[in-house]
């Protein structure tokens, strides 16, 4: 199958070309993404938010997907954040 535009990108976290398709693109994406949010805002995500009786309105992504996974979302954010720091 031929796609009409270039289906590869340079990851920020890595600096090598990889399918804007793939798992690991994804992930990056999701990191850049979760690093955008306020501080408040990433803990909800993580952890799930409550209102104002203490009733859970939202799951947060470790209920829903589980601590290994929010674990890597984590390890993510950090390699981004570190690659970022490096490009000054």
């Amino acid at each position: 199958m031929t796609y009409s535009r270039d289906t590869t990108t340079l990851s920020e976290i890595t600096g090598h070309p990889v399918s804007t398709w793939s798992e690991e693109w994804q992930h990056e994406c999701e990191a850049r993404t979760v690093l955008a949010m306020s501080k408040a805002e990433r803990e909800a995500f993580f952890n799930g938010s409550t209102d104002e009786d203490g009733k859970r309105k939202e799951r947060g992504i470790i209920a829903i997907r589980g601590v290994a996974a929010a674990e890597l979302l984590r390890s993510n954010m950090q390699k981004l954040q570190e690659a970022r720091g490096t490009k000054k």
